[in-house]
């Protein structure tokens, strides 16, 4: 949901929570008459402490298990719609990460006051801040899809399974970036690279220069990117989230109260080990997302908590925490599916772990008669307990 993009250009103010700023430690005359409740020294330090220590570590352990993601997804293959998704989501977090990592960067003071040919604050607004903002968003709506999805097979298991195939999820996820990717145009309508003078540099880079209707063309991105896109995904996510977790419990209550034959009760282990791993990475998704919400409430209440209000330097300290958590919910899903998806953790560990081994299924029927032991009914009750297992 957060996606700060920050700028120095002008000292100017882009619409909505795409935020410009001026350069690192500098004030408009506004913010010099009124710090608000947080100091500048307060501000710098927390600039410090999370955009260039935790956040970027962070955005670095998560591209590290998302790239181990997408590698053990390839490995198991895409016959099943629901890889399809997890591996879609690990890209998007993939470049999510991808992009705050070099966002940071602009904003490190010694990159900053490097001799470089162009201005990194500048040049992040283009490269990291809307990159970033897109990849949030994708994240946000393939969680939504995924949630969406689990809900309606619970629902109508046999027609949604039947109707969501592979190769449908796949151009399903397609069009989902296509789609978001697109949202963003106006934005590099409007903003373009090239040579300007940076009077308090004394130096002329590369930096941004506008279109005359910059303004108009980013109050409609701030209404499609800020508001529309993500505050649907989120509520979408939400409200699917409460529906598994009930059904969860429906069926947990119902299996106790029954005994089900052996096929049944397999079918519905299996559908329920998804469930609830998908019940997990939303719950993440909301947990990590749920305080910025809050704060854009607190933004239409209290006007003055913005990047030139009164507060702006809260402003600032809250949605460096909210790149964190950002970058926590795209960091460590690895974990939720190496402790809850049994193919996975096999998979992982046939890769990445000496002595791993994939353990294949007796494909061919057997009967005591071939062997003459009863061996073979104990590897038939192996095979469907990896089966419940899957």
């Amino acid at each position: 949901m957060v996606a700060i993009v920050l700028s120095s250009a002008d000292n100017s103010v882009s619409m909505g929570n795409n935020v410009s700023l001026a350069g690192a430690g500098e004030l408009s005359d506004l913010q010099e008459s009124s710090l608000g409740m947080v100091s500048d020294e307060v501000r710098l330090i927390f600039q410090a402490m999370n955009f260039a220590v935790i956040c970027q570590l962070m955005d670095i352990f998560g591209t590290c298990t998302n790239i181990v993601n997408v590698v053990v997804f390839v490995k198991q293959g895409f016959k099943d719609s629901v890889n399809v998704s997890l591996m879609a989501l690990a890209v998007s977090d993939l470049g999510m990460l991808g992009t705050l990592i070099w966002h940071n960067l602009c904003f490190n003071p010694l990159f900053h006051e490097a001799d470089l040919p162009f201005d990194s604050i500048e040049m992040q607004y283009l490269t990291g801040g809307w990159p970033h903002v897109v990849f949030t968003r994708i994240t946000s709506w393939i969680t939504a899809f995924i949630t969406l999805e689990r809900c309606l097979c619970i629902a109508l298991p046999l027609k949604i399974k039947s109707a969501l195939t592979p190769k449908r999820v796949t151009a399903i996820m397609v069009t989902i970036f296509l789609l978001l990717i697109g949202s963003v145009s106006p934005v590099y309508y409007a903003n373009r690279y090239g040579l300007k003078f940076f009077p308090d540099r004394n130096k002329t880079l590369i930096g941004l220069i506008y279109t005359p209707d910059r303004e108009q063309v980013e109050k409609v991105s701030f209404t499609i990117n800020n508001i529309i896109i993500p505050f649907t995904a989120f509520l979408t996510i939400l409200a699917c989230t409460i529906v598994l977790v009930v059904k969860l419990r429906q069926q947990t209550k119902w299996r106790k109260n029954t005994k089900p034959t052996a096929h049944v009760d397999t079918l519905s282990s299996r559908d329920q080990k998804v469930t609830r791993m998908v019940v997990m990475i939303s719950a993440l998704f909301i947990v990590c997302f749920t305080p910025i919400c809050v704060v854009f409430i607190g933004m239409t209440v209290e006007p003055e908590l913005a990047i030139n209000g009164k507060y702006h330097n809260m402003f600032f300290v809250v949605f460096s925490f909210g790149y964190i958590l950002e970058s926590t919910n795209s960091a460590i899903n690895i974990f939720i599916y190496y402790r809850m998806s049994s193919r996975y953790r096999q998979v992982f560990r046939q890769i990445f772990c000496r002595g791993g081994k994939v353990v294949k299924h007796n494909t061919r029927p057997t009967n005591t008669s071939e062997t003459g032991s009863n061996l073979p009914r104990r590897s038939q009750a192996l095979d469907l307990k990896e089966d419940i297992d899957r």
